[in-house]
């Protein structure tokens, strides 16, 4: 059963070393247009949220890669993802507040979808953990796929205002 979970796990471990290698997703391009003050902060916000979830999904991530090497046993990893489950539903939380401008509330909101996939992937993967349900891994992995989607359609839909420099 860790097999199924190691596959999904390594494609979704290459997709955030390629994409994370950068301090940051998302920049303030040089070559943009004036943005407004609301706009600025905005910028500043969406781009905080996105390293604060990236820092947290690479520490996520490096224990599941501890369980995987044996050095974390499944009750031990069930205390561990319970931890970050908190943690995600902080950056959930902080992202449904976020004062977006109305040009990116579509933006915005698949990102808030992204991170409550990846949340739903860790409760799934506690689930699994729990009970050994090889459906609950697919679970994980289908809701970690979802919200990998989600996030490069949150990308997408800022690219265009030339306020943002995304980094693929």
């Amino acid at each position: 059963m860790r097999n199924i979970f190691a596959v999904s796990l390594l494609v979704f471990s290459v997709f955030a070393i390629v994409a994370f290698a950068y301090p940051s997703k998302l920049l303030l391009a040089q070559n943009a247009p004036t943005p407004t003050p609301q706009q600025t902060a905005f910028v500043n916000s969406f781009q905080k949220l996105v390293g604060d979830a990236n820092n947290l999904t690479q520490s996520y991530q490096s224990e599941v890669t501890k369980w995987k090497n044996h050095q974390l046993d499944n009750k031990t990893m069930i205390g561990v993802t319970d931890n970050y489950l908190h943690k995600y539903e902080k950056l959930i939380n902080q992202s449904k507040t976020l004062q977006s401008p109305a040009e990116f509330q579509n933006a915005t909101n698949l990102y808030t979808r992204s991170l409550e996939s990846e949340l739903q992937s860790n409760m799934h993967f506690k689930n699994y953990l729990s009970t050994n349900n090889s459906t609950e891994n697919q679970l994980a992995s289908q809701s970690l796929s979802n919200g990998f989607v989600q996030e490069l359609q949150a990308f997408k839909a800022l690219k265009p205002s030339g306020l943002f420099n995304i980094v693929p």
